[in-house]
């Protein structure tokens, strides 16, 4: 069953998902403003899907030379260039990359080709802004509802696996396809892989900011190489 993003994510009937998405979408264009407050940058939104991220921002932003980098987007834009080959952006011409739930679904040589690129492309002074799900905790429970909900089929995990994770910080194996299933994935994990090639600039948890990684759904890092 297709369903199109935005009624998975910030149109979604479910109401805690849509306040979640939302507050995420909120954070992201925050995390802009308050690093480049003044003057034009400069932008990759690395995995843009079907753009709704860049379309808004552009809306709010339009001063900003706004990219998207997706090789299986069929869409047009009007309000931001749309990318299929990175060999298109010059070197060092980046100010920000942004890279929005989109590492939980690459594997090692998809990460690795992401950052490699990003080092090449990302001015000396350049930020990396990475958000990913949190896959565990107590969401957990609320995330398999709303799929349930939009999909109408059963959850991936066992009840044995959702209540490890939700309750006990113990994560299942991955998926087969990770594409297509955040089962398995794990923030923290990534979080270290991240530490060995950036330093973790700021880390912000989203929707609920001041509460603990278990009571939030999506975390954010602001990142520069070391």
């Amino acid at each position: 069953m297709k369903v199109d993003y935005d009624k998975q994510t910030v149109n979604a009937k479910n109401f805690f998902a849509r306040y979640a998405h939302r507050s995420r979408l909120r954070i992201s264009e925050n995390i802009i403003q308050n690093l480049f407050s003044n003057g034009k940058i400069t932008l990759l939104d690395y995995g843009c899907g079907d753009g709704y991220f860049l379309n808004n921002l552009s809306k709010k932003y339009s001063r900003h030379n706004l990219i998207g980098y997706d090789p299986y987007s069929k869409l047009i834009h009007k309000s931001f260039k749309l990318c299929k080959n990175l060999d298109e952006i010059n070197k060092k011409s980046l100010d920000m990359v942004c890279c929005f739930e989109t590492l939980e679904h690459l594997d090692d040589k998809e990460y690795n080709f992401l950052v490699n690129s990003v080092k090449d492309k990302l001015k000396v002074g350049g930020k990396f802004i990475v958000s990913v799900p949190i896959i565990g905790g107590l969401t957990l429970i609320l995330k398999e509802i709303n799929r349930a909900m939009i999909f109408k089929r059963k959850s991936d995990y066992s009840l044995r696996e959702i209540i490890l994770a939700s309750f006990f910080n113990k994560s299942p194996k991955r998926a087969d396809n990770i594409k297509t299933s955040h089962k398995g994935f794990n923030f923290q994990v990534l979080e270290n892989k991240l530490k060995i090639k950036f330093n973790i600039r700021s880390k912000i948890l989203s929707p609920f900011k001041y509460m603990p990684w278990y009571l939030n759904s999506t975390v954010f890092y602001i990142l520069d190489f070391k």
